[in-house]
């Protein structure tokens, strides 16, 4: 992916995004795409409840960086744990194996990848947030099978499962 180096400046106002979906249990906001970037990078907000968690995986292309806005999550990245809060910022880069879990009631995070492309995903395979205040019965998740499918075109490997609150006891 190229990147340009003629893009406008753009606002996002306050409670808005330029797409939101429903995912997992949560809710993810983009707020910046590659259209709007020349393919430089991508940021969503991320709002989950506590326990929220993905599979562990591996972004080939891209690096991510976690800044907690509210709420406290952990997150697991090749066999290390980082315990982050409101105001902590956390860089995991490309081909690295991580995941994260929520662990207080509520987090808040802005999620940025570099370069832009995997936002794309969660406007994929979320549901569209159709102004509701929870997400579906459920939350909106495929199965692992279907997941890992899905992800294998964003250049993503799920290596393993999701963590959940009962690990972090058992994780140095």
């Amino acid at each position: 992916m190229t990147t340009q180096t003629h893009v406008k400046p753009y606002l996002v106002p306050a409670g808005t995004a330029l797409e939101a979906v429903w995912w997992k249990t949560g809710h993810v906001s983009v707020k910046a795409g590659g259209s709007q970037t020349g393919g430089a990078i991508a940021q969503v907000e991320v709002d989950d409840p506590r326990g929220t968690a993905p599979p562990m995986h591996i972004h080939r292309g891209e690096d991510e960086t976690f800044f907690v806005i509210s709420g406290s999550i952990t997150l697991l990245v090749d066999g290390e744990r980082i315990d982050a809060g409101p105001g902590d910022y956390a860089f995991v880069p490309r081909g690295t194996p991580h995941a994260y879990i929520v662990t207080s009631e509520r987090a808040r995070m802005l999620v940025t990848f570099s370069p832009a492309g995997f936002e794309e995903f969660f406007v994929e395979v979320g549901q569209a947030d159709d102004g509701s205040a929870m997400p579906p019965a459920g939350g909106v998740l495929p199965s692992p099978e279907e997941f890992v499918r899905l992800l294998a075109p964003y250049g993503c490997d799920v290596v393993g499962p999701p963590p959940t609150l009962a690990d972090l006891g058992a994780i140095g």
